[in-house]
Parts: structure tokens; C-alpha cells; sequence
């Protein structure tokens, strides 16, 4: 039995310092952290994060590299890139257990709104604890400074202090994805567990709301009438503890890490109005203590992408953080593409694969890619796509890196001269790490002597020229480096660029500059323009393609039409000392958002853009937007974009606006309807999305529900027949179904058909004006179809199939005064008419006779009719003497004269007591049995 103490462990806020304390870990913690181990030529760098030891929760990257951090107790940091730290907010928050200041996500459009999103308990109020979810401004420029503005997006109370608000992630168009746990005791079996998969409520759900916090327009059960409700803004359902939540960059995929109960925990590829199961479900098991509840008796589980058991294994673990997909360049190939998550308890990272529809590819290490790597709290990637993670544990920043990868950094310097003292003034600010990391900064004047930092100034002994040289390192080890030539006693030629400003350009505009070179030596000096396009697909994979260049005071050149790219312009002048100096102008694309949607979740691609679905894409570019054939469903293909245009592949020319384009995918259900125009009549509109349950496919219509499995195709259920096939448990208990709702042969009633309890024996519901819907399955099923359907001896069902008062067996009665009983022993039979009364009259299976072990069969003679049952009895029926029973040692003598054929005819009464014993009479004569010599007699009258 796994105890509270454990339980607490994995939940992930028990390791912050006050639940440490309270019980008992913070004691067992080495002293030293142990060398973490991870795969031959990666290495683990630590940042700081501004944040305490057990403390950190959350961090972001901001558009400029630096980071913001988040403290459990409501501190909010920032780290520069330099590593330099500056509190910028104490929050007020309820920081017990799992609470706290505990979310953190960056909007897409910092840059402009300095908008950043927080999720927090707040302090006050009754009833339980306050979870809140707020936008703030960061105040400050260039570095922030604090936070200001707080719009409530939305807030809800939780009764416990644990599975609170667990993620935040902004996401390129402007919405924001959030993750709720189940709010509920985790010590005990909760009821409120439930709600984790109810829709009216937040509990155990993944949200998809606007930057306002109302529901995406596009989620699963949106209401246009009440676009803040909490059905508006569920995107799916049924989890336990969703501890983090990431986006798929190739489909646009939440991907989760769910925190386990008692044995399991998971990682989840979150589907659209997909119910993933908890508290019923953990990873592919039934949850003990909850398994009993009804509501959890036909539900049918979500499978993971992965699950893994609980315990001190290599392949083991206790509390799931998870993570990202590896977007860089630098790693070896094989982790390209990977996802990498972790365990915070066990200290362990791993990394597994999966394909566009889902499917794994890969199954993750073991033994796991890095061990004893401290507690990850938090993934998310650097500037060039390391993965970098919050270690709760040290309270630190810790980066996996790939140093052959590694990117040089470029360096860049300028001089200015004062010849009267020699003093030359050096620069080097403008070098570029495009891996985003901060450089060390190392010169070499070239008369012996060196100096560091990015801006530095040394006086020259005598000489009239020396080369200098700047070195620029990165925290890995790479550098990169520039020669200048230093004429101490020379002034510096000055150089003077009339630039665009501020403005930004599309492709094509012409961008116009000036400049004026003068120097004290030579007067005007002429001017040298040279060009480059600058190509980032992301900022840290930039590189530069030679341009145009040209000589004189003005310089033109049309913005380049390579994607992702901005221009750099240099005019540079040089005196006849040979001293240069020069000025680089920047011109900027003009750009758009350009976000590739779709119904169902797919890979939409803009390959320019490296593939990736949403992107800020320069006015007047030309380029191919793809989507796949397949949704990730891996069932629903394209079927066009929503503005007419049918072909997968098409080429865009980016307008003078924002821009988003949808592709529709049909899946099998879709395509039926849409074709079917009595179909839709019949069926209404569909009142949910397409929901995936084990191979299983199924919508919601206002009057129906259509089905589809790769083996049965796409079949309707709607009116009573639906109704109860939900009463009993709808596909977890019957299976898909394999035809329409269709007519009887009579003409009367209508049916169903579907796969069935277990394997070769289907199910069927039955309805008819006088009976209502009815199931009937299995070896019942079987024997009644046997016997003809509703237009044999049985006609329709007038009950499901019922356990037995004995809780032997099972039975359907039918409408024409018909039974068929079914028993481990005898099997399933029919019975029905005067036979059946007269069984009926004796108890029915608890009676003298038992269950039936034939179905009513003819006599051999061609006059009666007969059943046999499980206690050596019979009952037998003929038009002149009616049904009687017939058992034990009076039936025994009767079988051996020869049953009806005998002197003795048919049974004309049942057993009834006599003298000293029992007695049947018959058409010629009786059979009794005396209980003082157990003996039976037969006699003529």
C-alpha cells in the first residue's frame, strides 16, 4: 500500500522547502549534489535563476535570451544573460503543498505588449484555496524592473491544497493552453476525483482560452452564447495532475506529463474533447478504490504515449515533469526531433520518439539518458533549442548542451582614436553568440599588453602601427575573433549614415541610405557599401548570404525576399593610414503572423519557416504552405483549405496583415454525413467533437450518435435504442456497432447489431412499439436468433439480460411469453408458453426443476412438447393434458418404461404428495414413490 507520505512525494510541490520540512525529506538530501550522468559529449551547465533552493517552480525566456523565474513563496526574477539576477515582484500567495506562486508563461507578443501570464493561490477569502490566473506588464525598459496591470483572466477554488493550476503555455497565435489537476484529496478515494471528467468544471482539465481567458472558439464544446463558461474553454478532459504541459511545434499537440496515484505515472498526447480517464484509469490500469465506483464501470480507457511504474528501477520513477520536443540543430541527430521529460523525485531524464499520428517510435532509454540530474521541475528550450530545465532541488537553471554543435560566435569591433595621448577606445559589443550565450570579451592591443570586457580603451607606447586582435569566447569553449589595425597617432576617420530609422520593410520596398566620411588627416574619405542577408530560421541558427555592394555617399537595395531574414548595410571608410571605421544599419522585415490551423489536429507546415505552423512570416514573400495527407488521428485526410483551395501544397504570397489559414480534415464519420442528407435529417447537428476511445471513433448529434471502427465502418444509434445502449454502457460494454438502426423483418420494431461482449458472440438492441429497447447478447443472443428473431416462438425482448435471484445465471424474458435462461452448467435455452407457466409457477431456476438444458422441443411421437432442466426434471406438454412436471425417481422410472411412449402416455398432473410418498398420474396409469422403501411403482388404473 502506498502511503501518504509517498504519495506526497510525487506530488511535485512537496519537495519545495516548507513540505519538505513537514515531512521529514529535506534530511535525507546529500549533502553534495551527485555528478549528473548523461550521454559521452553532452554536458549539464547550471544558471542561476534568482530563486532559493526548493523555491524555483517556473521559467520563461524573453525575446532578448534573458529569463524570467518564479519562487514558490511569489517572488518573480529576472536573470540577464549574463547571469546578473534582479527580483522584480514579491506576490502574495497561499503557498501550502502543491500551492504557491506556480505558473509562468511569456506572450507571443512581449515584445510590444510586455504581457507575461502568472498562475498563483491568492491569499483571503473562505471555502478552500483561490487559484487565479492573471496577465501582467512587466514595467522596466530595456530591463524589467517590476510588474503592474493585473487582469484577472479567470479563478476557481479548490477545496485542497494540491493539483492546483500545473501549466501555461503561450502559445504563437496568441492563445494561451493551461492545465488544471483533479483539486482533490490525494490520500483517499475522492468522489470529487470525478469531476475530472465532468466539462462544467475545471478540475483534471487542459484549457485552451484567449489572451481575455474565454474559451477558444475552436475547442470541442464551445458555446458562442457563453464563450467564459468553463464547457467554452475545456480542450480535454480526465487527468489526474497534468505536471507540465508543452505544444508539438510540427501539429500544435499539447503534450503532457500526468502525475500518478498509486503505481503509474504517464505522459499523454492531449487530443481534442478526448476524456483521458483518471480517476477510473491510471496509465493503461483500473484505479484501485475507484474502479468500484459507477461512473467508472464502462469507462473505457484513454491509452498514454507512455507509462511508467513507480519505484527506484532504472526505468522507474515517482512523479513525471513533463517536457519539450528538441527543435535545435546542435544535438546529434538522434535526439533531433525527441522528446525529453523527466522525474523529479528519481532525478532522471529520459527522451522517447513518436510519429505525426501519434504513435510511438521509440520507447525511452533504459537505462535513462541522464541520471542523478537534479529535480526538473520545469522544460523549456534556450535560444538555440538546448533544453534547459528548473531544478527545484538547487534552485538553479540547468542547461544540456552539445558542445561539438556549439555555435562560434562572431566577433565584431570598432576603434576611436585621441592622438594627443595615444589612447585608442576599443569596442566590441556588437558581437553576436547566436546560440544566445553570453561571450567573455579578450584583447590583445598588439604591443604585448591585453585588456577584457566588451568595451575597453589602453594608450599606445610609441609605433605607428599595430594590429589588434578581439577574442570572443562562449561558455562552451568556442570563439571567434577580428584584427584591427591601430595607428595610435592617427585620428580615426569619422563616419556619418543617414538611415530608414525604425521603419520596416517589405520584400521588394528599396531601402535607402547616405552617409559622409571624413577624417582629420585626409578630409573626405571615400565610402565602401557592402550587404548581407541575415537568414535566422530561429536566432540561434542565423547565418549570412554576401549581398549587393557599391561605392559614393548613397547606397540603394531592394529588400530581400529570403524568408526569415533581415538586411545588414555597412558603409565603411578607411583613411590613408589604413585606419577603418564603419556603421552598420539594420533593416528590418516588416512581418505578419501567418498561423496554419485545422479542425482536427494535423502537421501543417510552412517549410520556409522550418516547418513549424505558426510563424512571423515578411510581407510580400512567396512561399509553400503544406498540409499532410493524414490528420495525426492517423484516420481523418484532408479534405481542402476553408478558402476553396483543394491541393495539400499551395504557394502564399504574405499580404499586408495578419493571416490564418485552415485546413478541413474529414474523417470517416464526416464524410458519411456530409453525404447523406437524410442522415443529417435524421441525426440533427452534432452537439460535441469526434472523440477516439481504444480504436474507437464516435459524435454526438442532437438526436444520435455515429460510430466507426477500421472493422465495422461507420454506423448510426439514435432514439431509445441509443438511449439504452448508453444506459448499459455504450461501447466499454457492447463494443462499436456493425449495422443502422434498421426494421425487423416483421415491419414492427427496429434493432442494432454490434460487436459484442467477448469475441464471437455480438450484441443487439431490439425495439418495437409495445416493448420498448432491450438489450440482448451472447449466448442468450445466440439462441435466440437460433429460434427465429422476434418472429419466433420468443418475439421481442421485454428485458435486458438479468442476473438470476440464485446469481447463477442470466435471463431475457420476451414478449411472447418466452424466456431463455443461460447458466454456466446448462447453457443458454428458451422456454416459453404453457411450459413456461408451469416452470414459473414452480419458482422458476429456484424451484424443483432448475435451469432448462433444452430448448421446448417436439416429442418423438409428433404430439408433444418438452423441456429438460438442470435437476433431472422435465416438463412436458401435449394438447389434451397440458404442461406438467415431471423430476427425481418418479421421472427416473418413467424415462426407463420409455417417457411418452410407454403404457404410461403423458403426464396428466405434476408431483404431488400421496400417502407415504409422491405421485405423478398419466394417461394410462400413475408412477409413485414410497419414502419407506424409497422405491418407485408404476401402475395401470
Amino acid at each position: 500500500m502506498i502511503t501518504v507520505l509517498a504519495r506526497r512525494l510525487r506530488s511535485w510541490l512537496s519537495a519545495c522547502c516548507v513540505a519538505l520540512l513537514s515531512i521529514g525529506l529535506l534530511a535525507a538530501l546529500p549533502a553534495r549534489r551527485a555528478e549528473a550522468a548523461v550521454p559521452s559529449g553532452f554536458v549539464l551547465r547550471s544558471q542561476p535563476s534568482g530563486q532559493a533552493a526548493f523555491d524555483l517552480t517556473d521559467f520563461a525566456y524573453l525575446p532578448d535570451g534573458s529569463v524570467l523565474t518564479t519562487g514558490k513563496k511569489g517572488t518573480v526574477a529576472w536573470v540577464a544573460a549574463d547571469g546578473r539576477t534582479r527580483t522584480i515582484a514579491a506576490l502574495p500567495v497561499e503557498p501550502a503543498q502543491d500551492l504557491g506562486l506556480t505558473g509562468l508563461a511569456v506572450a507571443a507578443d512581449y515584445a510590444t505588449s510586455r504581457h507575461v501570464y502568472l498562475a498563483r493561490s491568492v491569499p483571503g477569502g473562505t471555502g478552500g484555496y483561490l487559484l487565479r490566473l492573471a496577465r501582467w506588464t512587466v514595467t522596466g525598459a530595456p530591463e524589467p524592473t517590476g510588474l503592474a496591470d493585473e487582469q484577472v483572466l479567470f479563478e476557481f477554488r479548490s477545496p485542497y491544497a494540491v493539483h492546483g493550476m500545473t501549466g501555461i503555455v503561450a502559445a504563437d497565435d496568441g492563445t494561451l493552453w493551461v492545465s488544471v489537476g483533479d483539486l482533490s484529496d490525494f490520500t483517499r478515494t475522492d468522489r470529487n476525483a470525478l469531476r475530472a471528467m465532468d466539462i462544467d468544471a475545471p478540475n483534471g482539465k487542459v484549457l485552451h482560452v484567449t489572451a481575455t481567458g474565454d474559451g477558444v472558439p475552436g475547442n470541442p464544446y464551445y458555446q458562442a452564447s457563453n464563450p467564459s463558461s468553463w464547457r467554452s474553454r475545456v480542450y480535454a478532459s480526465g487527468f489526474r495532475s497534468p505536471f507540465r504541459l508543452s505544444l508539438d511545434p510540427g501539429t500544435g499537440t499539447p503534450i503532457v506529463g500526468d502525475v500518478g496515484y498509486n503505481a503509474w505515472e504517464e505522459i499523454d498526447l492531449v487530443r481534442p474533447g478526448q476524456n483521458y480517464k483518471w480517476p477510473c484509469w491510471e496509465g493503461n490500469h483500473r484505479t484501485p478504490g475507484y474502479d468500484d465506483l459507477p461512473e467508472c464501470a464502462s469507462a473505457v480507457n484513454t491509452p498514454p504515449l507512455w507509462e511508467y511504474h513507480h519505484g527506484g528501477g532504472a526505468d522507474q520513477g515517482n512523479s513525471v515533469t513533463g517536457g519539450i520536443i528538441y527543435r535545435g540543430e546542435s544535438y546529434p541527430e538522434a535526439y533531433r526531433g525527441a522528446y525529453f521529460f523527466g522525474d523529479y523525485t528519481t532525478k532522471k531524464l529520459w527522451t522517447l520518439r513518436f510519429d505525426a499520428q501519434g504513435k510511438l517510435v521509440r520507447a525511452p532509454e533504459n537505462p535513462p539518458f541522464g541520471g542523478d540530474i537534479g529535480g526538473p521541475v520545469k522544460f523549456a528550450a534556450a535560444p538555440n533549442g538546448d533544453v534547459v530545465f528548473a531544478d527545484i532541488y538547487s534552485g538553479t537553471l540547468r542547461r544540456l548542451s552539445y558542445p561539438q554543435g556549439n555555435s562560434a560566435p562572431v566577433a565584431e569591433a570598432e576603434i576611436s582614436t585621441d592622438p594627443a595621448t595615444r589612447t585608442v577606445t576599443f569596442d566590441g559589443s556588437r558581437s553576436q553568440d547566436f546560440d544566445g550565450d553570453p561571450l567573455t570579451y579578450r584583447w590583445d592591443f598588439g604591443d604585448g599588453a591585453t585588456g577584457s570586457g566588451a568595451r575597453t580603451s589602453h594608450t599606445y607606447p610609441d609605433g605607428d602601427r599595430f594590429t589588434a586582435r578581439l577574442t570572443v569566447t562562449d561558455p562552451l569553449g568556442a570563439s571567434g575573433s577580428v584584427d584591427l589595425l591601430v595607428a595610435p597617432a592617427n585620428h580615426s576617420p569619422q563616419l556619418a549614415l543617414t538611415t530608414p530609422g525604425g521603419r520596416t520593410f517589405a520584400v521588394g520596398e528599396t531601402v535607402s541610405l547616405t552617409a559622409r566620411a571624413t577624417d582629420a588627416e585626409d578630409g573626405t574619405t571615400p565610402i565602401t557599401w557592402t550587404s548581407a542577408e541575415v537568414h535566422c530560421p530561429e536566432e540561434a541558427t542565423c547565418h549570412r548570404h554576401p549581398g549587393a555592394g557599391g561605392t559614393g555617399e548613397s547606397f540603394q537595395v531592394a529588400f530581400t525576399d529570403h524568408p526569415d531574414s533581415r538586411m545588414e548595410i555597412t558603409a565603411t571608410t578607411t583613411d590613408s593610414a589604413g585606419v577603418r571605421s564603419s556603421e552598420t544599419y539594420a533593416a528590418m522585415p516588416r512581418e505578419h503572423l501567418l498561423t496554419l490551423t485545422s479542425n482536427v489536429p494535423a502537421v501543417l507546415q510552412i517549410p520556409a519557416e522550418g516547418g513549424r505552423s505558426s510563424a512571423m512570416v515578411t510581407e510580400g514573400a512567396s512561399f509553400d504552405v503544406i498540409a499532410a495527407a493524414t490528420a495525426t488521428d492517423g484516420v481523418a485526410t484532408f479534405a481542402g483549405w476553408t478558402d476553396e483551395v483543394s491541393a495539400r501544397s499551395r504557394v502564399l504570397t504574405m499580404g499586408a496583415g495578419d493571416l490564418t489559414l485552415a485546413a478541413r480534415y474529414a474523417t470517416p464519420i464526416d464524410r458519411r454525413y456530409e453525404a447523406e442528407p437524410e442522415l443529417r435529417n435524421l441525426l440533427g447537428q452534432p452537439t460535441g467533437p469526434e472523440i477516439t476511445e481504444d480504436g474507437i471513433r464516435y459524435r454526438d448529434y442532437e438526436r444520435g450518435r455515429l460510430y466507426w471502427t477500421a472493422q465495422t465502418g461507420v454506423h448510426y444509434v439514435y432514439g431509445g435504442n441509443l438511449a439504452k445502449y448508453l444506459q448499459l454502457g455504450g461501447h466499454g460494454r457492447f463494443g462499436p456497432p456493425t449495422t443502422d438502426e434498421l426494421s425487423t423483418s416483421d415491419g414492427v420494431g427496429r434493432y442494432n447489431h454490434f460487436v459484442g461482449v467477448t469475441a464471437g458472440f455480438p450484441a443487439s438492441i431490439y425495439w418495437s412499439p409495445g416493448t420498448g429497447s432491450h438489450a440482448v447478447w451472447g449466448a442468450i443472443r445466440q439462441n435466440w436468433a437460433a429460434n427465429g428473431w422476434e418472429q419466433g416462438p420468443l418475439g421481442y425482448p421485454t428485458t435486458d439480460e438479468v442476473t438470476t435471484p440464485d446469481g447463477v445465471g442470466r435471463y431475457n424474458h420476451f414478449s411472447k411469453a418466452g424466456s431463455i435462461y443461460w447458466s454456466p452448467g446448462s447453457g443458454a435455452h428458451a422456454i416459453w408458453g404453457a411450459i413456461r407457466v408451469t416452470w414459473s409457477q414452480l419458482g422458476w431456476e429456484l424451484g424443483p426443476l432448475g435451469y432448462p438444458t433444452t430448448d421446448e422441443l417436439t416429442t418423438p411421437d409428433g404430439v408433444g412438447r418438452y423441456n429438460h432442466f438442470s435437476k433431472a426434471a422435465s416438463i412436458y406438454w401435449t394438447p389434451g393434458t397440458g404442461a406438467h412436471e415431471v423430476y427425481g425417481r418418479i421421472r427416473e422410472r418413467w424415462s426407463a418404461l420409455g417417457w411418452e411412449r410407454s403404457y404410461l402416455g403423458y403426464p396428466k398432473t405434476g408431483e404431488f404428495a400421496g400417502s407415504g410418498g409422491r405421485r405423478n398420474d398419466f394417461e394410462h396409469g400413475y408412477v409413485e414413490w414410497r419414502a419407506a422403501i424409497d422405491t418407485t411403482i408404476d401402475r395401470r388404473y
